[in-house]
C-alpha cells in the first residue's frame, strides 16, 4: 500500500527528506550499516520481524537515523562492556577457586611468596604501570612432575602493582586496577 509513502516508520511524522529503510545505510560504530539492520538489532524481541513486503512505511527520517545510530552504537557498547565484565568474573572466581584450593592444600608454616612493597615506593598512576608480569621461580634441582606442572601452568601470570593480587590475563590486571583503586 502507499498511503504511507511518505510516513517515517520510527515516528510516524510526514517528512519530505527520507532514506529508505531496506535500501540505505547510515554510519554507526565508524562503519556504513543497513538501517534495517540497526532497526533489527535495537527493536524489542516482543515486535515482529522486519519483514519489505509488508504495508508499512519503508521510509526513515534524518532525524530518526540520527537517532537510530546513537541507540545502536549504545546497543553494542553495552553489550561490549557486558562481555568484558564476564571475563573479568571468570577470571576472579578461577582465581578464587585455584586461590582456596591451594590454602587447603597448603601447611600455615609456608612463608608468602611475594614481598611486601616497600613503602616509599609512588603508587602507579596508569592501569599498565601497575601490572608486574609474573616470574614463575626456578625449583633447584627438583623433578618436574605432572602436579607441579599442571599447578605451575595454572598460576596467575600478573600481578597488581599496589595490591598484589595475581591475574591470568593483563586485561584482567588492568581491569581490577581500574575498579578495585580507582580512587588513587
Amino acid at each position: 500500500m502507499d498511503i504511507f509513502e511518505s510516513f517515517c516508520r520510527t515516528c510516524g511524522n510526514e517528512c519530505l527528506e527520507s532514506l529508505s529503510i531496506y535500501k540505505e545505510s547510515a554510519q554507526a560504530l565508524d562503519k556504513m550499516v543497513p538501517i534495517s539492520d540497526m532497526l533489527a538489532a535495537c527493536l524489542p524481541a516482543s515486535m515482529p520481524p522486519l519483514d519489505p513486503e509488508d504495508d508499512y512505511p519503508k521510509q526513515i527520517c534524518r532525524i530518526c537515523v540520527k537517532k537510530l545510530s546513537m541507540a545502536f552504537e549504545f546497543s553494542h557498547q553495552w553489550l561490549g562492556a557486558h562481555s568484558e565484565f564476564n571475563v573479568a568474573l571468570k577470571f576472579e572466581q578461577r582465581r578464587r577457586r585455584s586461590q582456596a584450593s591451594r590454602s587447603q592444600s597448603q601447611t600455615q608454616s609456608q612463608t608468602p611468596t611475594h614481598p611486601a612493597k616497600p613503602k616509599n615506593e609512588p603508587l602507579p598512576t596508569d592501569p599498565a604501570d601497575a601490572v608486574t608480569p609474573k616470574i614463575p621461580s626456578k625449583r633447584a634441582a627438583a623433578p618436574a612432575t605432572d602436579e607441579a606442572k599442571s599447578s605451575s601452568e595454572s598460576r596467575p601470570g600478573f600481578k597488581c602493582g599496589i595490591c598484589n593480587k595475581c591475574f591470568f590475563t593483563e586485561k584482567a590486571c588492568q581491569f581490577h586496577f581500574k575498579f578495585a583503586h580507582k580512587d588513587l
